[in-house]
């Protein structure tokens, strides 16, 4: 034989070597004996790959995979032999995983908790309640949804198939728990997923990340106290023995992932791989069915134990779902809050389609400096609709409150609008405390006809939109009559006023008003000042206004403007007092400048406050509200007027639906033209609203507010001197 053809045998020989070893995840051929390995009838050998897994070997995932092997291998005419490992025996999920990426191992099937270090997207589906059901749940991950998260595998070297389930989440503990409350104090045993460890800070508990194979260890020797997990975890792991106390909550949903090696999956020939990834799609039902049927022999397993078992009520669900929302409403946007909304938009479709309800949006800040206001509208609206839907809906269907966190940015605020209009059953929409994202706002509301309710926002061009017919109607204040409000109110005690204002939309339109009322009294400001959003200092503004000889500041800011104002005047030899509109109450103002306002004298504008004298409406709001909120006095409904102006803004809608008989949205805003008499929280309307004027509020509805020391708001006597006698 020559040199040339025994370097070409000894390359062959090699590229084969070096072909079966990607082939096999690092594996060579089946070899039982010293025998040739088995052959295909087409002549080919047998290609086997190991798939690992957490699970123990009588689970139903470790059941279905060996199932798959079984069918992939009758497929493929026993080319593809699949040689399955439970119970971690090839190392933890993140050792399997790694292994996986390298390509010694072809079929992992993690929790997607395990795989959010590599996919940060993944942590949405450990959101605590995201799944009202299991159908909702399987709509989800085999739809649109699920199938964007698992392309996201690819750039780590691994290829998403399916997702699997171990199902719903029950908590274990060492104590009884039915509230949010119980856990407070507690050590909790979760997987490393920053989602599941903020919920459960959120509870007032302590998560600890644990491997899974040591929890029962954990349990039994007190370095936790409680663990979260599917029905099949806790039997198969024993956690049921080591916790007195089960509770049936299903909070969230834990799916794992059928996943492959890039790098393997790539190597295969194609026939191979689509037999490979179909079967691992076709698989998933059977799986999940398994997994059902094994839920009632475990519940009777751990029932026949003795662990006491109870199951969450509706409204024990309900006190969960909201000790959880804030985590919803501060998702960040680079752990998938697109994704976020791609399921909830999802799944407000279709239960809209199954449950035919009536969707109401509510756009505003939830997590930003005025984040208070927006938490207070979206309660006003929940006890409205709550109040609605438990005398039977409208027009025999329910309604339901969707809301979105704009952050306080006009571009956001579009987005979710945007969102808003592609739901089906949409009625409208309700707005936050910002004025320039309701601007901004008005020409595609009107282009997609989309009724927009105003609870805060105040500019007046808001409502006067140059838009016929207008779909704007608001109870709130209307900027055009708070400056001149405002200078009345300083009129009473004082001669030199100056005006201090933040410098967009809402700051040049009060002065527009301020202005034209003192110059109706012959008089101008001392002073007018600007300053910006996010400005630190307000020294410079403050001392040209004394220097102008001001006896009283009339000011027009957000809350963290306006606390950096008071902390800047409560450190001055002459500390000026200051009537301001009621922007400061939409955010964390109290809070940051309760001991300035020992020093600053400091009154501010609102609609309606819940101590006094109430309408029969408002104490049934009042008491509801210290029903669902476990709150006990007026003063712990925090930002007030947004509660009240959205209860009563989503009572009015509700009437013109009736009247109209539909909810055809121009019909409907038609009908808010010409509601009858509404004997509202804020007012008795008669009627709200009217073809020519769609601002329920005026100047008739003011009044002067401050702080009291415990930071409740409390209205104050009027302060003309005259009327105080």
């Amino acid at each position: 034989m020559s040199q040339k053809a025994t370097w070409i045998i000894l390359a062959v020989i090699v590229s084969v070597s070096a072909f079966w070893f990607i082939f096999t995840g690092g594996l060579i051929p089946e070899r039982h004996t010293d025998q040739a390995p088995p052959e295909t009838e087409s002549g080919d050998q047998v290609i086997t790959l190991k798939f690992g897994h957490d699970m123990p070997e009588a689970s139903a995932q470790h059941e279905t995979a060996i199932r798959y092997a079984k069918v992939v291998n009758y497929k493929t005419q026993n080319r593809i032999k699949i040689d399955v490992y439970p119970a971690q025996s090839l190392g933890t999920d993140q050792n399997m995983l790694e292994m996986a990426r390298e390509g010694q191992l072809a079929i992992i099937l993690p929790p997607t908790a395990k795989m959010t270090t590599l996919v940060p997207e993944l942590q949405v589906l450990d959101l605590p309640f995201l799944f009202p059901d299991r159908q909702s749940a399987y709509a989800v991950l085999d739809g649109a949804p699920g199938q964007s998260l698992l392309n996201k595998l690819k750039d780590h070297g691994l290829v998403g198939v399916s997702f699997w389930e171990s199902g719903f989440k029950q908590f274990t503990a060492n104590r009884p728990i039915r509230t949010p409350r119980d856990f407070h104090g507690l050590n909790i045993r979760v997987m490393k997923s920053q989602a599941i460890m903020d919920q459960y800070r959120a509870l007032g508990a302590n998560p600890i990340p644990i491997d899974f194979h040591k929890t029962y260890q954990a349990l039994a020797d007190g370095t936790v106290d409680g663990q979260e997990n599917p029905l099949v975890s806790i039997v198969n792991m024993k956690f049921y023995e080591v916790q007195p106390y089960m509770t049936i909550s299903n909070h969230g949903y834990l799916a794992q992932a059928l996943v492959f090696s890039k790098t393997v999956i790539d190597s295969l020939p194609l026939e191979i791989q689509n037999i490979l990834l179909a079967s691992g799609k076709e698989i998933v039902s059977f799986e999940r069915q398994e997994i059902m049927e094994d839920e009632k022999k475990f519940f009777k397993t751990i029932q026949d134990f003795g662990t006491r078992v109870h199951h969450l009520t509706e409204q024990e669900k309900k006190e969960f779902r909201q000790s959880f929302e804030s985590i919803y409403l501060n998702y960040p946007e680079d752990k998938g809050k697109k994704i976020l909304s791609m399921i909830q938009n999802f799944l407000i479709r279709r239960k809209i389609t199954q449950q035919n309800e009536i969707v109401i949006g509510l756009n505003a800040d939830m997590n930003s400096a005025s984040a208070l206001s927006g938490k207070a509208i979206h309660r006003g609206m929940i006890l409205a609709v709550d109040e609605i839907n438990r005398s039977g809906g409208i027009l025999g269907k329910k309604i339901r409150v969707v809301a979105r966190n704009n952050s306080g940015l006009s571009a956001r605020g579009l987005e979710n609008l945007k969102e808003f209009a592609a739901m089906d059953n949409l009625l409208a929409v309700m707005c936050g405390i910002y004025s320039p994202i309701a601007l901004a706002s008005i020409d595609f509301i009107h282009q997609e006809k989309i009724i927009y309710l105003d609870p805060w926002a105040a500019a007046t061009k808001i409502v006067d939109n140059g838009h016929t017919p207008n779909y704007v109607f608001r109870v709130s204040v209307r900027d055009a009559e708070a400056g001149p409000f405002l200078v009345s109110k300083a009129r009473n005690r004082y001669k030199n006023i100056a005006l201090l204002l933040v410098n967009d939309g809402w700051g040049r339109g009060n002065e527009k008003g301020m202005l034209a009322a003192l110059k109706q009294q012959g008089m101008a400001p001392t002073d007018v000042q600007w300053f910006s959003w996010g400005q630190a200092d307000m020294t410079e503004q403050l001392s040209a206004i004394e220097t102008s000889g001001a006896e009283v500041i009339l000011m027009v800011s957000p809350a963290a403007e306006g606390a950096t104002i008071i902390k800047n005047m409560a450190a001055r030899k002459k500390k000026l007092p200051i009537i301001s509109h009621w922007g400061i109450t939409g955010g964390m103002f109290w809070e940051s400048v309760k001991k300035e306002l020992e020093a600053v004298d400091l009154s501010f504008l609102q609609t309606y406050s819940f101590f006094g004298e109430q309408t029969q409406t408002a104490q049934n709001l009042m008491d509801e509200y210290f029903k669902m909120f476990q709150v006990q006095t007026p003063g712990d409904i925090f930002a007030p007027v947004g509660t009240a102006h959205a209860y009563d803004l989503v009572r009015l809608i509700a009437m013109a639906v009736e009247k109209a008989r539909t909810t055809d949205r121009s019909s409907v805003r038609d009908a808010m033209e010409n509601l009858g008499a509404y004997p509202g929280v804020v007012k008795n309307y008669n009627p709200a609203f009217t073809p020519e004027d769609h601002d329920a509020l005026g100047p008739d509805s003011f009044l002067l507010c401050r702080y009291n020391a415990t930071g409740h708001i409390i209205p104050i006597l009027d302060i003309d001197p005259e009327k105080n006698k």
